[in-house]
């Protein structure tokens, strides 16, 4: 046992305790948060504001007011927070919000804009003074085009100076394409205002009836981007742990480390203590990302949408998950004499592996279908699709299938890295040729 836990401090120091694992493992975590805090703070576009007069040819006086109404500044509006609010109804209005935050940030400030009528006598006087900066721009709305059946939807053009921002000429189409259809609604006697607000789209609430008789509210952010991002991250630590167990076992063995650590312990307790090295590393990583997903919900007031029993339980998958990536890797490496080797290997692997990930849109859609409950008990798709059907279901797994899948698991990753040992027992100090994967098959059953 003393042996064991030498080997798996030494993998776990040897890998954590460098500049490549502290960057990405702890850095790259903070950056993202310092980023993203950043982001908001001092990289907001820079808009320039719309100064000076902006000339209306031929504007009638239905299309100056809808004009004057869709260019001036927006006014401020509060939404009200709720003490009721669900986590995930908060999280979606802060993500709203957010939202139309950026839009307003690029919207140029047109206070000091000014609308003229100028006849089209002068267009070409204006065009001059648009190149010269007198004039902002030029709209002219086609003739016809406030009729409400003009052809086409009618036709208006606009001039502006050749370094006019982007924004500029965004604002100026939208509010010319919204001013035309207001105009024509107040020339059929109609309110664009009420028109708007009869057409805004109600917000819609769906409650999951249970089985059972109980209610439960549900969301799209809790339907669709929580499974996914429980189960990428799991995915994510969990392969990038095993390449760091890869890489190690096949850099010892080509330098040939690995023949004095055998000098020292058994080939079965040098691929425990690796594996449990790892682990710690695999843990550390996870607990990095946890954290920032952890912060990023507290500042969403949004920490309440994982239950407690589905981080047990995740937890749990993704042990499983971890010891069925560490023995494939495990068996590769030691296989293998060098990273070049390993590529012909690691093909099929990898291409297991990304199952997972192209099984989210069916799993995420329907958690209790048939291609899900398959799905989570082969191996090594059962700890990833479990993880996402838990988050993805409506109503909690029945627990008889929970622990059958769980059980079910951890025999098979129990196989795996038995399976593993034999491997790593006959290819750990075999060199030349690669195998290929039906001779690790025979190797498994030597004696």
């Amino acid at each position: 046992m003393s042996r064991l836990l030498t080997v798996a401090g030494r993998e776990f120091r040897h890998t954590v305790l460098t500049k490549a694992f502290f960057i990405g493992s702890v850095v790259v975590p903070v950056v993202i948060v310092l980023v993203s805090i950043g982001a908001e703070m001092f990289l907001k576009p820079n808009i320039p504001p719309m100064k000076g007069p902006l000339a209306v040819i031929d504007g009638g006086p239905s299309l100056m007011v809808a004009l004057e109404e869709n260019l001036s500044p927006p006014s401020p509006k509060t939404t009200p927070a709720s003490s009721s609010q669900r986590p995930e109804e908060a999280l979606e209005a802060a993500v709203v919000e957010a939202s139309k935050q950026a839009e307003a940030e690029k919207r140029p400030d047109t206070s000091q804009l000014t609308l003229e009528t100028r006849p089209a006598s002068e267009l070409d006087a204006i065009k001059e003074g648009i190149r010269d900066g007198s004039w902002v721009g030029a709209i002219e709305v086609a003739g016809g085009s406030l009729d409400p059946e003009a052809p086409q939807g009618g036709s208006a053009i606009i001039w502006l100076a050749p370094e006019a921002a982007t924004s500029h000429v965004d604002l100026l189409t939208k509010s010319t394409r919204q001013a035309v259809v207001d105009a024509r609604l107040r020339g059929m006697g109609m309110s664009p205002e009420m028109i708007r607000a009869a057409v805004d789209r109600p917000s819609i609430e769906t409650i999951r009836i249970g089985s059972e008789g109980g209610e439960q509210s549900e969301s799209k952010l809790t339907r669709y981007l929580v499974p996914i991002a429980f189960m990428g991250l799991m995915w994510i630590v969990v392969v990038t742990g095993g390449n760091y167990l890869l890489m190690s076992t096949i850099e010892e063995k080509s330098t040939r480390v690995i023949e004095v650590l055998l000098s020292a312990t058994s080939p079965t307790g040098l691929l425990a203590g690796k594996i449990l090295g790892f682990a710690g590393v695999s843990v550390v990583m996870l607990a990095m990302y946890l954290i920032v997903a952890v912060v990023m919900m507290v500042l969403f007031a949004a920490l309440d949408i994982v239950s407690i029993g589905d981080v047990v339980l995740g937890g749990s998958f993704f042990i499983i998950a971890y010891l069925m990536m560490a023995a494939i890797m495990a068996g590769i490496g030691s296989a293998v004499s060098d990273i070049t080797e390993a590529q012909s290997l690691m093909g099929p692997a990898m291409l297991v592996l990304m199952l997972p990930l192209l099984l989210i849109p069916v799993v995420t859609e329907d958690p209790n279908g048939t291609v899900a409950v398959v799905a989570s008990f082969i191996p090594p798709l059962s700890p990833y699709v479990m993880v996402l059907r838990i988050a993805a279901a409506p109503e909690p797994l029945p627990l008889l299938e929970v622990l059958l899948a769980l059980a079910w698991a951890i025999v098979c990753a129990g196989g795996m890295i038995w399976a593993a040992g034999r491997i790593f027992r006959v290819g750990v100090l075999m060199q030349g040729k690669p195998p290929s994967p039906l001779e690790l098959l025979r190797w498994v059953r030597y004696r």
